[in-house]
């Protein structure tokens, strides 16, 4: 449950007008109530905020998902995110627009609860050396770069080689991350309410690995051995880091490295069709 709401970061997309006119009403409602908003603008990873998100009762974000997805890995789950949508998909920021005073009084009045997700930790372990580490919300994907070449991949889970990969790639992802890229590629959608990472190879050679579901106790190490290829590491669909043979991909999961506020607006399953990701009769 939320505790007390005394001090909200409203975070609103870069150069968008709409957000901007939001987030001046937002905060001037907000006032009216005795609560304190700080107003940023997103800087897409540039700089960090202004003070510590631990002193923060709810970061709400004015955006779409990609925006949601930027701040969430800031944030990193040291306070509890609510998205207000202005973009199109709304997986993340699936709260309308239309209907944020109601909702805000719901959530003052206590009356929400907050949905703890899985994060991914990666590290690029190049020579014994970290050469880049972070955290996500969606996926680790590690695959080809501009040539049509398929790449080989060593996979390892708890120590354990589970198999190499002759593909384009491999998606890693969270259950929140889990209906867009993974399900693409014909990986499980998993449930919100589950711990668990899926592993999703992208085109396999003669269909050579299947898609894996692992526990969030298992750590996972991918290393690259096709020789010649362009490789890719690809963080959230956000970032992009070149990688080099020999590398290694180091990932382990982290349980409550999101914290959303639930709109329970419809049920999980109302927004997977609502979405095009299932079909019903």
């Amino acid at each position: 449950m939320l505790k007390d709401i005394k001090n909200i970061y409203v975070i609103k997309k870069a150069a968008d007008q709409r957000a901007a006119t939001l987030a001046e009403d937002i905060s001037s409602w907000l006032a009216e109530r005795g609560i304190r908003a700080t107003v940023l603008e997103h800087h897409q990873g540039k700089g960090e905020f202004p003070c510590g998100v631990q002193a923060c009762d709810l970061v709400l974000v004015l955006g779409g998902d990609g925006t949601m997805l930027s701040v969430a890995r800031e944030v990193q789950g040291n306070s509890p995110m609510l998205g207000l949508n202005l973009g199109h998909v709304g997986f993340l920021a699936e709260l309308s627009v239309d209907v944020w005073k109601p909702f805000l009084q719901k959530l003052l009045a206590h009356r929400m609860r907050v949905r703890e997700t899985l994060t991914l930790a990666y590290e690029l372990v190049r020579d014994d050396s970290v050469e880049a580490s972070g955290l996500v919300i969606n996926d680790v994907v590690i695959n080809r770069g501009c040539l049509a070449r398929l790449i080989r991949l060593d996979v390892s889970v708890d120590g354990e080689n589970i198999g190499e990969i002759r593909a384009d790639g491999l998606i890693i992802s969270t259950p929140t991350g889990s209906t867009g890229y993974c399900a693409s590629a014909g990986g499980p959608v998993l449930s919100p309410e589950l711990d668990a990472i899926a592993l999703t190879p992208i085109c396999p050679f003669l269909d050579s690995f299947k898609p894996v579901v692992l526990s969030p106790r298992q750590s996972i190490l991918v290393e690259v051995r096709q020789p010649d290829a362009e490789v890719c590491l690809s963080l959230d669909g956000q970032k992009c880091l070149p990688v080099q043979i020999g590398d290694k991909i180091r990932i382990t999961a982290v349980s409550g490295g999101l914290k959303l506020v639930e709109p329970r607006t419809s049920t999980y399953f109302a927004r997977l069709r609502a979405r095009g990701v299932i079909h019903s009769n």
